[in-house]
């Protein structure tokens, strides 16, 4: 195994437990140079999360560093450059440490309290610089820091009294008496493989004050106006002892401060059983921001202040994410699918601090399914592929002795019996597929190459007398209950489609025997789906419903002379619903790109910005900023406001509404056509990506007077594609397509 060090120290072996808390330790060691060195090089790790300090200056890498990841799998750590941060003579190192991940007390409901891997915060390090060099030992000397208590899902305890005696007179920096400090433990080597961490890091990405604030009972409600994830900022000038207390919601019910979307049950022997931060003021003008948790809101709810103390400067939300720049965006003349872009954005962000999770506040879990439905609408519109092959390394760590997948991934030994699933378990192949679709990225291919054949065989496994498949979960969060999909079909779909794909990857890895024997499962699945689940002389598939219908047509379950009537099919099914959502998870994924590409684009975007739940545009019409968990009416569920799993709408706008379509028949990610499919409603559209080859762009303009769309396309020399006119429209020459360019076109209606 490569291993960067041996030597791993915790603050005497001590850790938080249910009904009691043990503060996060501060960690130090002063060392001597002769001279100043030309640079320099330190390599941390925390297990869980660490903040890096040398003399007396804070250069920790991002929020929540290293990463997030089961130690029995993986240790991260960051490498720092030390040019111009050292000295001639003293010179002072200080680690300030996380619970993290390896002692996530907040996630018992997930099995993190249980996990093997469990113990006090760890860290472990190598410095070299000026011909000296050193790794962590029991010459570090360790203190409790204000820090009372961390969890990444409970929040934290903060008492700022402390900061005088510890932290204001410079405990990290050279020439501070330590000589009450206690020395470090030495601690086991975790059976983890070390790493350095290629994942990027979490940094800020905005900040917003409040827009409204007002009185609740005993406590001022602050409104940021947008719903996302991040840390707070608290400034004040409160007398020492005083206790203030903030704690979040993402909605407010009948007008009031609302947090129980956010809360996790079974927790009640901790200080809190919801995000919170709790903080004990220290007198003078003070400012404070969580060091080792994050939240997810709208609203927080602030105690213990007076009215004339809750300003919009008591409180700021600053925003974060793992850090990645834009690569895609959409916009047009309807306002609800403008919506839904940011709304989508928003859930995103909001969702990828060093993993996809599902929501930023009452979970914070990497849920396989999740990923695996977002995976496209993250790489169209953000660069994210450092981020998603890093989390595939952990995905394909996680299987087990039989090739079975847990349902979330980081994770200890929960989820692998019930809480996954074909379709959950399908981020294995889904996320490299997709890298190396759209990025021509093989990194995580390679990485998941002997765990994809390893699930695949575990499918075979599964299968009952007529070659079908049906365990774990389904078409999750369907409007109704109990889910109308028959897991039997949606799951051998799933276990067919990401068979073909794993072929793909094999191919372009030139491993022919794994991808023929992938293909072999795949028309295996195929065969059984169509024998045993579709009703050829009605072309409906098993359940009659939305999800069943539309996942039958999109993943090629008709023959080829039965997909009109079967579209057709599928037009009543919506139709019975007045043209409202009746698909869970797995169904919205592809119901609208079924409908676009069989000549149903007014009837998708109908059904899309229809005001009536269940829908998207009811959605947008109470209010929401991020995207919701589920399409339930409010008032009959009222779940979390965050997620990003149901987004797959903003990869179609920019790829089916404005047509950019990256490897649309699977010839290299450096081809690229556009073929847009403009709603008759939609006077105008225009969107963008960055392909491997640059970036892409499409405007569309209605002539409203004689019909015509007008057509401007950028794109780069490199690209190989074409531009195809939507459908039932020509270029005014008579042609359906043309060499993609960087042009004008008029494309005119067929008469």
């Amino acid at each position: 195994m490569n291993f960067i060090t041996r030597k791993f120290i915790s603050a005497g072996g001590r850790k938080s437990d249910f009904g009691s808390s043990v503060p996060a330790p501060m960690l130090r060691r002063s060392f001597f140079l002769d001279r100043v060195p030309d640079g320099g090089s330190l390599t941390i790790t925390g297990l869980g999360f660490y903040r890096l300090f040398i003399n007396g200056e804070e250069i920790t890498r991002g929020h929540l560093s290293p990463y997030i990841a089961n130690p029995d799998h993986f240790v991260y750590f960051d490498k720092y450059d030390l040019g111009g941060l050292l000295r001639k003579g003293e010179n002072a190192i200080g680690i300030l440490l996380g619970a993290g991940i390896r002692n996530c007390l907040g996630g018992v409901g997930w099995g993190f309290a249980e996990a093997r891997y469990r113990g006090a915060p760890t860290t472990a390090m190598v410095f070299e610089a000026g011909g000296v060099r050193f790794e962590a030992d029991e010459s570090f000397k360790w203190r409790a820091s204000p820090i009372l208590f961390d969890d990444l899902r409970v929040g934290e305890i903060y008492d700022a009294r402390i900061e005088d005696e510890l932290l204001g007179d410079g405990w990290a920096s050279p020439g501070y008496d330590d000589g009450e400090w206690s020395p470090a433990t030495v601690e086991d080597e975790p059976r983890g493989e070390q790493r350095i961490c290629e994942a990027p890091p979490i940094t800020e990405r905005g900040r917003l004050s409040p827009v409204k604030i007002w009185r609740e009972d005993d406590a001022f409600i602050y409104d940021f106006g947008q719903n996302g994830a991040g840390n707070v900022i608290l400034r004040t000038e409160a007398e020492a002892g005083r206790k203030i207390i903030v704690d979040f919601a993402e909605i407010l019910v009948d007008g009031r401060f609302y947090n129980e979307t956010i809360a996790f049950g079974g927790i009640t022997d901790l200080p809190y059983h919801r995000q919170t931060l709790d903080y004990t003021a220290g007198g003078g003008t003070r400012e404070y921001s969580p060091s080792f948790t994050y939240y997810g809101f709208r609203y927080a709810r602030v105690r213990g202040v007076t009215e004339a103390e809750a300003t919009p400067s008591l409180l700021t939300f600053v925003l974060m994410s793992s850090q990645m720049r834009e690569r895609g965006s959409f916009i047009c003349s309807d306002n609800v699918l403008n919506a839904l872009q940011k709304m989508t954005r928003e859930a995103t962000h909001s969702n990828m601090f060093h993993i996809p999770t599902d929501c930023p506040h009452r979970e914070k879990n990497g849920w396989t399914a999740d990923a695996a439905l977002s995976t496209v609408h993250i790489l169209t519109n953000l660069e994210a592929d450092d981020f998603l092959t890093e989390w595939s390394r952990n995905v394909s760590a996680s299987l087990n002795a039989d090739g079975a997948m847990p349902g979330i991934v980081p994770a200890g030994d929960w989820g692998y019996d019930e809480w996954n699933g074909p379709a959950w378990d399908s981020v294995l192949i889904e996320v490299p597929y997709q890298l190396a679709r759209l990025r021509g990225d093989m990194r995580a291919a390679r990485i998941a190459s002997s765990a994809m054949m390893r699930y695949i065989a575990y499918t075979t496994t599964r299968r009952d007398g007529r070659g079908l498949v049906h365990f774990g979960l389904g078409d999750w969060l369907a409007p109704h209950f109990p889910i109308k999909a028959p897991l039997e079909l949606t799951d051998t779909i799933v276990c067919a489609d990401i068979s073909e794909k794993a072929a793909y990857l094999y191919r372009a890895m030139n491993m022919e025997d794994h991808a023929l024997w992938c293909e072999t499962v795949a028309e295996k699945y195929r065969r059984a789906v169509k024998e045993n689940l579709i009703d050829h002389e009605t072309a409906t598939a098993a359940g009659r419903c939305q999800t069943s219908q539309a996942m039958a047509i999109y993943y090629g379950m008709f023959d080829e002379s039965e997909i009109d009537k079967a579209v057709a099919v599928l037009i009543d099914l919506i139709e019975e619903t007045e043209g409202r959502i009746d698909c869970g998870v797995l169904g919205a994924r592809v119901i609208f790109r079924v409908l676009a590409d069989n000549g149903r684009i007014n009837e998708a975007y109908d059904m899309m910005v229809n005001p009536k739940a269940p829908s998207y545009g009811n959605w947008v019409l109470r209010g929401d900023t991020t995207l919701p968990e589920d399409f339930n009416a409010e008032g009959e569920r009222i779940a979390s406001r965050n997620h990003h799993f149901l987004g797959d709408v903003s990869a179609w706008m920019i790829d089916t509404v404005c047509g950019i379509r990256v490897n649309p028949r699977l010839e290299g990610a450096d081809t690229a056509d556009i073929e847009p499919r403009l709603p008759e409603a939609i006077k105008w559209a225009e969107a963008y990506h960055e392909c491997v080859c640059g970036r892409i762009g499409v405007r569309l303009e209605r002539d409203e007077e004689n019909g015509n769309i007008v057509i401007t396309a950028e794109a780069p020399d490199t690209v190989r594609g074409r531009i195809v006119a939507p459908q039932g429209y020509l270029f005014i020459d008579g042609t359906k397509e043309k060499p993609i360019a960087s042009r004008r076109w008029i494309v005119e209606k067929i008469r």
